[in-house]
């Protein structure tokens, strides 16, 4: 996950084309901690996604023009524009904003038996 450490880095990283999630956390955030695993495995796979944090105490511009108010805050991005925002340590809610900004909008179901 790159980190985001000022405003042309955040421009830059949201207005690509495709899929970008942006996590807004601190360093002090127990629940971004809790979460951080379950993020590393949507990096693996989601490759095609671009992943981001921040950190809101370092660059409280980026979290002021987002409208973080609470850590984790994942903002999800489709060619530039917000797609979905989940605050909070959140798995099956964000995992289902990434693949709907996919493009798709198919979540996997592993219980399909008739």
């Amino acid at each position: 996950m790159e980190d985001i450490p000022d405003r042309k880095a955040y421009v830059k990283a949201t207005n690509a084309d495709g899929v970008a999630v942006l996590e807004g956390t601190a360093t002090w955030c127990t629940q971004c901690k809790a979460i951080a695993p379950f993020v590393d495995k949507l990096i693996k796979k989601y490759p095609d996604a671009r992943f981001y944090k921040y950190d809101t105490d370092h660059a409280p511009d980026i979290a002021h023009e987002l409208g973080v108010n609470a850590m984790p805050t994942f903002h999800v991005f489709k060619d530039g524009d917000v797609h979905t925002t989940i605050t909070g340590a959140k798995a099956g809610p964000l995992e289902k904003a990434i693949q709907e900004a996919y493009g798709d909008g198919k979540v996997e179901d592993v219980n399909t038996s008739e």
